[in-house]
């Protein structure tokens, strides 16, 4: 006997969305990998920190000797953290040829972001996880609804996983940029694709106010509009990007009396020379090696996939590679290299078709991460 001999009224289920599909695992990538840095974070860097770390001076900024990590915000505000958090209280600081660090390395939207937020009632560092997972999050949504509209859901939940557990993911909670930087450049990236050219001026600009290596995108937009042949509007996308970085030029002019003090002031931080990396590369430094296979390694990803990817995904990753290699930041030039969404979405297509590898990997990005996490917590440098 059926439904329908006893009268009820049959229903008919319709088939799952496939964008609702894709947002429920976006939001599970994100929760269980985030959950990852908490339990690090907060609950095994308090339990097995015995021994605080020792740093000759100068220290950085905000460390105390004979630290031992207490669950609370203050843990995820370490190294760059302390001086976002302290523009957003203080504003910049520079003083020309002094030797001494400033604040004005730091580019103005993340902390003018946490210092709305603050206006609110949020306490810095609070407001400053609070933007950056959430970035985070987007970041994970527009890359995975991007990756699936070029290619298939196959290869966006791939990229997706790529961007989420990847070890260097723990910059996309803690105080740092890496989360608002990839939904940025991913928002700027997609829009240009779509011919929306406005929305990526717009995601361009904000960018180059976020982070220095966002200036990649100038190059990338007018490569890939002369290279495709786009319209005039094209072009415009690449000055408009480059509203953000000249408009921190102009305040540092009008505010610092100096122009290019954000610049200026890199040199007061310590950074290893190539030549450095790859004797100690050559000597087995898994720290030297990550920044190796992260540059060079991506390098060949890209020209590898040269045929796969869009014009748009490879002028941004070369361009971003090579201003990492030029710069002379190497000091986290891996975590930058982490920044560059080409490299996912590069990993991602070729895990898609190669999942055996692909888990085994998710399974040590996953113990990286961990690591990582208390790592951070207690004051020891990751990247």
């Amino acid at each position: 006997m059926t439904n329908t001999d006893l009268g009820l009224e049959v229903i008919p289920q319709r088939p799952r969305s496939k964008s609702r599909d894709g947002l429920i695992f976006v939001i599970a990538m994100w929760f269980l990998s985030r959950s990852v840095i908490a339990i690090g974070i907060q609950v095994i860097a308090p339990l097995v920190a015995r021994n605080p770390p020792v740093y000759d001076p100068p220290l950085p900024l905000g460390f105390v000797s004979g630290f031992l990590p207490k669950s609370g915000w203050e843990l995820f505000s370490h190294w760059d953290g302390k001086w976002y958090t302290q523009i957003a209280n203080l504003g910049y600081s520079y003083a020309a040829n002094d030797g001494q660090q400033h604040s004005v390395a730091f580019y103005p939207l993340f902390p003018l972001l946490i210092r709305g937020l603050m206006t609110l009632g949020m306490r810095a560092d609070a407001a400053g996880v609070l933007i950056n997972s959430l970035a985070f999050l987007g970041a994970l949504g527009v890359v995975y609804f991007w990756v699936e509209e070029r290619y298939d859901a196959g290869a966006a939940k791939w990229t997706t996983a790529v961007l989420a557990w990847c070890p260097f993911s723990l910059f996309c909670t803690v105080i740092y940029t890496e989360g608002l930087f990839l939904f940025l450049t991913a928002s700027a990236l997609r829009a240009f694709e779509r011919g929306e050219y406005i929305w990526a001026a717009f995601w361009g600009a904000l960018t180059t106010a976020t982070r220095g290596p966002g200036v990649a995108l100038i190059p990338t937009f007018l490569l890939a509009a002369w290279r495709e042949k786009r319209p005039p509007l094209a072009y415009a996308v690449g000055f408009g990007s480059a509203i953000g970085f000249f408009s921190f030029i102009l305040y540092c002019a009008i505010n610092l009396e100096e122009p290019l003090a954000f610049i200026h002031i890199q040199k007061t931080w310590r950074q290893p020379t190539w030549l450095e990396i790859f004797k100690d590369f050559f000597s087995f430094s898994l720290y030297s090696a990550t920044k190796v296979g992260m540059v060079f390694g991506g390098c060949y990803l890209l020209w590898y996939l040269r045929k796969r990817l869009s014009i748009t995904i490879i002028c941004f990753g070369f361009c971003s590679l090579a201003l990492l290699v030029t710069s002379g930041a190497l000091h986290s030039v891996e975590r930058y290299a982490y920044g560059i969404v080409s490299l996912s979405i590069g990993l991602g297509l070729l895990l898609a078709a190669r999942p055996r590898w692909g888990y085994g990997l998710m399974g040590l990005f996953g113990i990286f991460l961990l690591r990582f996490s208390w790592h951070f917590a207690r004051w020891l440098w990751v990247a």
